[in-house]
C-alpha cells in the first residue's frame, strides 16, 4: 500500500542531515537561552509546536496575540506527530523549508505555560547544539503573552502584517517516501544492517547487550548523525528506526488500520522469552520499531503490533518476533 501523498512539492532530501530524535524537552536543553528576543523574529514565518495539553481555546488566544504583536505564526503542529522519532523529524524539516519557515516556537503546559522561541536551522536536527533560544514563563497565559508582546516590540520593528487571524492547525506532510508493510524484510540476513547509537555509553550499552541477545545477524552500530545516503554508501542496505509517541498517534503515522484502534491496544510483549499479549491505554508514550530500507524508503514494521512503553523491550520484542518469522 503506497504512503498518502500529503505534500505534492519535491525538494532536496535531507537525508544528509540525520539526526538523533528530539523531544521537545531536548530541543530546549540543547539551546543557550537568553534574554534576548531573536532577530527578525517580527519579521520571518514561524510555526509553532505544542503540547497535547494545550486547548484549542488557548491556542486561539496565542494566535490573537502572535498576530498583535507581529509574530507570524503561519502553523500549529501537536509535538507528539512532528517530533515523533527521526524520521518524521526530517520531513518535518523538509515541510519547513517548503514554507519558509524561519523560526520553530516550542508551546509547552506543565505546571505553568512556557513559550520557547529559536531559528529553525534548515537541517533535519531542527537546531544545532548551543544555539542561542528565548523562552518565557508564566502560570497565567494571558500574563506570558503580554510578556512577549512587550519584550518583542520594544525590541524589534513589526514587520509582520498579513498574519492569520486564527491558528492554523490542519497542515499536514508527508511523513515517508517508500511504502509500508506489515511483514519482515529477509534484506536483514543477507545485508549488514544499520543500528543507531543511542548517544549515551549507558543506552549503548544495553543495545548492544540486546542486540547480541535477539539480531544474531550482522549489524554495526552507527552514529546517528550520519547520512542515511552515506550508510548506503557503506553497503548498508537497512536501518533500524523507532516512533516514539502515544500507541494511537503511531499507529495513525505509520497507517495502520485505524478501525483497530481502540482505547487500548493489545501488544506482543516478549516475557521470559515468550510471546504475550500486554495491553496498553492507547494515549500512552510507546516506542514502535520497524525496519527501513535505504534505497527506496521503505518500511518494513513486522506482523504484530510490538510497541512498548520502554525502548529496549520494545526493541526486544520485535527483534524477537522478526528472528521467528525469518527463522534465522
Amino acid at each position: 500500500m503506497k504512503l498518502k501523498l500529503l505534500v505534492l512539492i519535491f525538494v532536496a532530501p535531507l537525508s544528509a542531515f540525520a539526526q538523533q530524535a528530539h523531544t521537545p524537552e531536548s530541543l530546549v536543553k540543547s539551546l543557550s537561552l537568553s534574554a534576548h528576543v531573536p532577530d527578525e523574529l517580527l519579521a520571518l514565518r514561524s510555526v509553532v509546536l505544542f503540547d497535547e495539553a494545550i486547548t484549542p481555546k488557548e491556542l486561539e488566544e496565542t494566535q490573537k496575540a502572535f498576530q498583535q504583536t507581529g509574530i507570524d505564526a503561519v502553523s500549529y503542529f501537536e509535538s507528539n506527530r512532528v517530533l515523533a522519532g527521526a524520521d518524521p523529524q526530517q520531513a518535518f524539516a523538509r515541510y519547513l523549508n517548503i514554507r519558509n519557515i524561519s523560526f520553530i516556537i516550542l508551546f509547552s503546559k506543565r505546571s505553568s505555560y512556557a513559550l520557547t522561541f529559536f531559528r529553525f536551522n534548515g537541517k533535519g536536527n531542527l537546531s544545532d547544539p548551543g544555539a542561542p533560544g528565548w523562552q518565557q514563563n508564566h502560570a497565567s497565559l494571558k500574563e506570558l503573552l503580554l510578556m512577549v508582546f512587550r519584550f518583542a516590540v520594544s525590541n524589534q520593528k513589526k514587520h509582520n502584517l498579513l498574519i492569520n487571524d486564527f491558528p492554523e492547525t490542519g497542515n499536514t506532510f508527508k511523513y515517508f517516501d517508500g511504502r509500508r508493510s506489515e511483514v519482515y524484510t529477509a534484506l536483514v540476513k543477507s545485508f549488514k544492517v544499520a543500528v543507531p547509537s543511542m548517544g549515551n555509553e549507558k543506552d549503548d550499552a544495553q543495545l548492544e547487550q540486546i542486540l547480541k541477545t535477539h539480531f544474531p545477524l550482522k549489524y554495526e552500530l552507527v552514529n546517528a548523525d550520519i547520512p542515511e545516503s552515506e550508510l548506503e554508501a557503506k553497503g548498508f542496505k537497512t536501518i533500524i528506526r523507532f516512533m516514539h509517541t502515544t500507541g494511537a498517534i503511531a499507529r495513525e503515522i505509520l497507517e495502520y488500520d485505524l478501525s483497530k484502534t481502540g482505547n487500548v491496544l493489545s501488544s506482543a510483549a516478549i516475557v521470559n522469552n515468550e510471546a504475550q499479549l500486554k495491553t496498553i491505554p492507547a494515549n500512552t508514550i510507546i516506542y514502535k520499531f520497524y525496519v527501513k530500507q535505504l534505497e527506496f524508503g521503505n518500511l518494513f514494521l513486522g506482523n504484530v503490533w510490538d510497541a512498548d512503553t520502554d525502548w529496549q523491550q520494545a526493541l526486544t520484542n520485535h527483534l524477537y518476533h522478526m528472528r521467528q518469522q525469518l527463522n534465522y
